[in-house]
């Protein structure tokens, strides 16, 4: 088991807005569960002093109107 920090962005040049840990078998394992937390912040995937992955934020589709 690795352990893995989760960090939120305001923005990809940061500054960091928060994080959430993570544990998990390997990197592999650690990408999916992070990828469960993409949204509108760019996100950071690190295990210890190694960047694992890099989130783009994704907007949030507006859902379409409707009489």
């Amino acid at each position: 088991m690795s352990y893995y920090r989760l960090l939120f962005m305001k923005s990809a040049e940061g500054p960091v807005i928060g994080h959430r840990e993570i544990a998990a078998r390997d990197d592999v394992d650690a990408v999916r569960i992070a990828a469960e937390h993409v949204g509108s912040q760019p996100l950071e995937l690190w295990c210890d002093k190694r960047k694992v992955k890099q989130f783009r934020a994704v907007e949030r589709e507006q859902p379409a109107f409707s009489f």
